[in-house]
């Protein structure tokens, strides 16, 4: 008996268990019903009212960056070359606009047509219609970029109440005062020259703000300060580069030049101060080319897919030539470093020269008869370099190749240089004919900086230095972060090397070959060239000078190169070269000898 009623009582728990879970589900159903009807209630009933809202409130909010203006660029006496202002980007509130009275429509158009200088009032206007009603945030045609004085023009009439319905975003403009100078080493949009080299240093820290639109037409910011990026202080002196490019392209178009280059620098410590390729172009406008004479617009066309990348790149960096006699005063010093000769060491000049399989000759085969290096030199003799190379061990000479950094890199702070590695010779393609076309400067290739670097040493004592272009970074408050200066990369001759040499190369400009470089009042030595450039067949020929002052201990040196010309003589070179040192060397402190 006692057991069945147990069994009674444990039945009657479970029932109630069940019953009680029975309860919660139905209950659970019940609300999910609930949930359905309602989703579908407000999906097939107000579906597009809460779309719309949805959108609204999407609208209200805009989120952008506040870029940070680019690092200025100045030349060594703080004159700008480069620099960013703050721009502004007009934004059109069109829910405002459209919902402002029609008195305040069209103040607003009349305000922003007369500021902007926009001619058509429909490209204003239509902001204000239906159309766009919903839109929060954009642009104006004809409102992006604007400078600041437009700016507060157009927030006068926001405070007056003339103008509803706008605000502003702030961007960035890149400015160059003066158009096209120093192109090729400034660059531009942070690609080329030191723009791009330097982009770490001049890119700043970009800001942030974001802008809440409520119903009555206020704003909420938030915001978050920019921060400027570095200057960069070059070596350059803008009048010296200035002077540089106006008779760069006047000889450009006299000789009708294919392209042309100019380098000054200080041989002391390779800081440089006007550098000048031809054509150039203005950084305002890339495509606007200057200095493209017809021999070139003959060979590139604007309409060829490289034409614009072959004018931004620097030729004196990326482009090689055969350096022709510019190259003797810089083997024969190797020569006279090596005690292969001494300064009364004579040799004789027939005017040609059987040599193994070829002949060599100097130029209209003129015999020079018994000269020394020093004659050598000032006639640019080259049978008498061919005897000196002679003299040479290819082991020796090569060593010197490498030294004077013939095609090496120099090392300068420019983006792009290249090595003509693949243009020299080798220990293994020296042979002795090479070996006498190198020593006149044929028959391999430098480029224009790789020169001018390697013929410093021979002039300031024997040690090759790397050349740069900016002397200092400084921070947007002036603070200096980063100085750069002379930099020795190794010694390849001795000073009373480099002394003779000096004296040799006076000897060439007084009284010798490069005669056309001379300026009254200045002691300036220096050394012709002359070269085929590309097949031996073409017949065309690049023709340059290298020079330096005061003779005895130079402050100054320049190259010239113009690359095929319509005449083949060096004096083209040299004179360009003697107009370039009466215009700048007063400008770097030296004058005529009293």
């Amino acid at each position: 008996m006692a057991q069945a009623v147990k069994k009674k009582k444990v039945r009657r728990k479970m029932s109630q268990k069940f019953a009680r879970l029975l309860m919660i589900l139905l209950l659970l159903f019940a609300l999910l019903l609930s949930l359905f009807i309602r989703v579908a209630y407000i999906k097939y009933v107000h579906g597009d009212e809460y779309e719309k809202a949805a959108e609204a409130q999407q609208m209200v909010s805009t989120d952008y960056v506040i870029p940070a203006l680019r690092g200025s660029i100045l030349d060594s006496s703080g004159t700008v070359l480069a620099e960013s202002v703050r721009a502004y980007n007009v934004i059109v509130d069109c829910k405002v606009l459209y919902e402002a009275s029609e008195k305040d429509k069209a103040s607003t158009v009349k305000a922003l047509c007369d500021i902007l200088n926009i001619e058509d009032p429909e490209k204003v206007s239509r902001y204000a219609g239906e159309e766009y009603k919903e839109y929060r945030y954009l642009r104006l045609p004809g409102g992006q970029g604007i400078r600041t004085a437009d700016k507060e023009k157009i927030q006068t009439g926001l405070d007056e109440g003339s103008i509803v319905g706008i605000w502003f975003e702030e961007t960035e403009e890149r400015l160059h005062p003066n158009d096209s100078m120093a192109a090729h080493i400034l660059g531009f949009n942070g690609t080329y020259g030191v723009e791009q080299y330097y982009d770490s240093y001049l890119t700043g820290t970009q800001g942030r703000k974001m802008v809440v639109a409520g119903e009555n037409g206020s704003y909420v910011n938030e915001y978050i300060e920019a921060r400027n990026g570095n200057n960069l202080i070059l070596t350059l002196n803008a009048t010296v580069q200035y002077h540089m490019e106006t008779i760069m392209q006047e000889a450009m178009e006299e000789y009708n030049a294919l392209q042309g280059c100019a380098i000054c620098m200080n041989p002391k410590t390779g800081a440089v101060y006007g550098w000048v390729n031809m054509p150039t172009f203005n950084l305002n406008n890339v495509e606007e080319v200057i200095g493209a004479t017809d021999r070139y617009l003959e060979l590139y066309s604007p309409e060829d897919e490289d034409f614009y990348t072959r004018i931004w790149n620097n030729f004196g960096l990326t482009s090689t030539y055969q350096p022709g006699s510019t190259f003797k005063p810089i083997f024969a010093a190797a020569a006279l470093e090596e005690n292969l000769l001494g300064t009364g060491t004579t040799f004789e000049c027939k005017g040609q020269l059987a040599f193994y399989d070829t002949t060599i000759q100097c130029a209209h085969r003129e015999a020079h008869g018994i000269v020394t290096l020093r004659e050598i030199l000032s006639h640019s003799c080259n049978i008498g370099m061919t005897k000196i190379s002679e003299l040479f061990d290819k082991k020796s000479y090569m060593a010197y190749q490498d030294a004077y950094g013939i095609g090496r890199k120099t090392g300068i702070d420019l983006v792009g240089e290249v090595s003509a590695q693949g243009l020299i010779y080798t220990a293994d393609t020296l042979g002795p004919v090479e070996k006498a076309t190198t020593s006149f400067g044929q028959g391999f290739n430098v480029t224009p900086i790789q020169l001018i670097t390697a013929f410093s040493s021979v002039i300031n004592g024997g040690e090759v230095l790397q050349p740069y272009v900016v002397s200092q970074i400084t921070d947007s408050a002036g603070s200096v972060l980063e100085s750069h200066g002379k930099t020795v990369l190794r010694r390849v001759l001795s000073e009373e090397t480099s002394k003779t040499i000096r004296s040799y190369l006076l000897d060439t400009v007084e009284t010798g070959t490069g005669g056309s470089a001379q300026v009254e009042g200045y002691r300036i030595g220096g050394k012709t060239g002359t070269a085929q450039q590309g097949n031996y067949e073409d017949k065309e020929y690049v023709v340059s000078f290298i020079g330096f002052t005061p003779a005895e201990d130079p402050d100054v040196i320049l190259l010239v190169v113009l690359d095929r010309t319509d005449k083949s003589s060096s004096a083209n070179a040299s004179k360009t070269a003697s107009k370039i040192f009466r215009k700048i060397l007063p400008v770097l402190g030296i004058y005529p000898e009293s």
